[in-house]
């Protein structure tokens, strides 16, 4: 079976390094949600090619649509769950990374939020690799192309147009502007509890300017996902294959020139592509270098760091449980007037912190090459993220049965992560995860932040929420009940830490492929997916995601 397209888009999602063993000899079948926005707008834009899109998933499925259909199911018909390497920071354990196994990838799954990052991370990004169309400045016309932004009640009456987009794909709200009533009972509770750590309001967090707390932004509304397969329209141009495998990169020499494929588990066959294949398969996909190739005995079209510099966001949740009832998910009727549960994620809060004090700063000097200093400096990103659930929702099945009554869920992140790990091959078999060592909190100045920002936030409910609502912690071992020294939060994480499925750096621009996301030294063949980030953004990568794959469609069709 073979036949040809003119462009041959390897993953029907978001994001992705699927390439490395595709620059090579391919396989890999982690797959995310950029390649419905390229086929998408490569489909308008270039109206004589014909495009191709591989998805190894379904095309659809039912509980997608509904914005928390998926939360708390396992879903592993469209799921790729696997295993990461053993954790030398948490004690050796392993964690599951997740990836969506469905046409629109990961943004078929996941929790929606719609948080673009730092203006100072695209800063570094376009200084670091020489490329103004990288910094903030560069992709805020990709930002706003990407959404129809619908701004909540403290946003109603400011002129947006510089910032947002208005008529995009992707609906973007915010709690109070959702579509439906979400009055949550602990949204000015849990407003008093940031203001009392000095955590100052701030309207937006997709302007550039993050530090503060402000209503959470996600891509739904009115209770319905907002993903890249629902939203993005495909022209007659694009032709779409599901369960289907990509094998193998195909080359004559330095030029890819096609893809082998298994299709419905029996059918192989081979694909052509006339001018581009293009990998859109997620940053947990990739492979090595030149050694890694040859310790497989797999034939090397280039010698790269693929698979090097690899990131993710590691995320502590804690757990506590109110004495008063009646305040969230599980301890309430589903649909009242004043809140309907089913709107979205049960928050009304998203915040991001810096961390600046003297020892932390110390650290920072004596720890951190230079690079990583430059980036810790710049005063606009943020180091820590919180989160709070109105409900027990836990992402990894270690903080054992919810006690009765209303329950909070903390989700602590290190967004800014200087750790780095590898992707590498677990075997030459194209069916076989890859090997994922995020090597999360590998050093002491990532422990230290992460143990910063769990600090503020259990002493801040401890000490705001406590006396007005009762509230105790469950969910670690009651030894080290309202202990926060270092060995007490590292007890914590051993027993519930893990990275949050934000995985970038494996194929990354400047090293990888150049800042056009072609792959250095290799003809008709690019990556574009989460992996070519080149540092971590201090966000939830799905909108940075959406604005690189709306700028490269424009590239690809100059």
């Amino acid at each position: 079976m073979g036949t040809a397209f003119d462009y041959v888009i390897v993953g029907g999602g978001t994001s992705g390094a699927e390439l490395l063993q595709c620059c090579f000899s391919a396989k890999r079948k982690l797959i995310r949600s950029k390649g419905c926005v390229l086929a998408s707008r490569l489909s308008t834009y270039l109206p004589q090619s014909s495009i191709l899109v591989i998805e190894a998933g379904l095309e659809q499925d039912p509980r997608v649509k509904p914005s928390l259909g998926l939360v708390g199911q396992p879903a592993r018909e469209i799921k790729w769950v696997f295993p990461s390497a053993p954790q030398k920071a948490l004690g050796d354990k392993t964690t599951d990374f997740t990836q969506g196994k469905i046409l629109g990838g990961t943004s078929s799954i996941n929790h929606q939020v719609w948080s673009r990052g730092a203006y100072g991370d695209f800063e570094r990004w376009g200084t670091e690799v020489g490329d103004q169309r990288w910094s903030w400045e560069g992709l805020l016309p990709f930002f706003k192309k990407s959404e129809t932004f619908i701004p909540g009640v403290n946003l109603q009456d400011k002129d947006l147009s510089a910032l947002h987009g208005d008529s995009g794909p992707i609906k973007v709200s915010q709690v109070s502007s959702s579509g439906r009533p979400r009055e949550y009972p602990l949204k000015e509770a849990m407003a008093r509890m940031y203001e009392s750590v000095g955590c100052q309001r701030a309207n937006d967090m997709n302007s550039g300017d993050i530090l503060g707390y402000s209503e959470a932004t996600t891509s739904s509304y009115d209770g319905i996902r907002q993903w890249s397969a629902g939203n993005y329209p495909f022209g007659e141009n694009v032709t779409i294959w599901t369960d289907t495998h990509a094998t193998k990169i195909v080359f004559q020499g330095k030029r890819a020139t096609g893809v082998e494929f298994l299709r419905s588990g029996n059918v192989k066959g081979e694909v052509s592509a006339r001018r581009e294949v293009i990998v859109s398969s997620g940053a947990q996909g990739g492979i090595g270098p030149g050694q890694e190739l040859e310790r497989h005995g797999i034939q090397k079209v280039a010698d790269l760091p693929v698979g090097e510099n690899y990131s993710d966001h590691p995320m502590l949740a804690t757990y506590w449980n109110l004495e008063e009832r009646g305040l969230s998910l599980g301890d309430v009727a589903m649909k009242t007037p004043e809140c309907d549960w089913t709107t979205g994620l049960p928050v009304d809060w998203m915040a991001f912190h810096r961390h600046d004090n003297d020892s932390i700063v110390a650290l920072a000097q004596s720890e951190l090459d230079a690079l990583e200093l430059e980036r810790f400096k710049n005063k606009s990103r943020a180091h820590t993220e919180s989160v709070i659930l109105y409900g027990h929702i836990d992402f990894t099945g270690k903080a054992g049965p919810a006690p009765t009554g209303s329950n909070i869920c903390v989700m602590n992140i290190l967004v800014t992560p200087s750790s780095r790990g590898t992707v590498t091959l677990r075997s030459t078999d194209p069916f076989d995860s890859a090997i994922c060592d995020p090597n999360i909190l590998s050093n002491e100045f990532d422990r230290q932040l992460f143990f910063s920002v769990v600090r503020l936030t259990s002493n801040a409910l401890e000490q705001s929420i406590g006396p007005e609502y009762g509230l105790a912690e469950y969910g670690m071992d009651e030894s080290i009940k309202a202990d926060y020294s270092d060995d007490a939060i590292m007890q914590r994480c051993i027993r519930i830490a893990r990275p949050v499925n934000h995985g970038s750096g494996t194929c990354a621009m400047g090293s990888v492929v150049d800042a056009e996301c072609r792959v250095k030294g290799i003809e008709g063949l690019r990556v574009i997916d989460s992996s070519v980030i080149p540092l971590p953004l201090c966000g939830h990568y799905q909108a940075a995601v959406y604005a690189m794959a709306e700028q490269m469609a424009e590239v690809l069709s100059a």
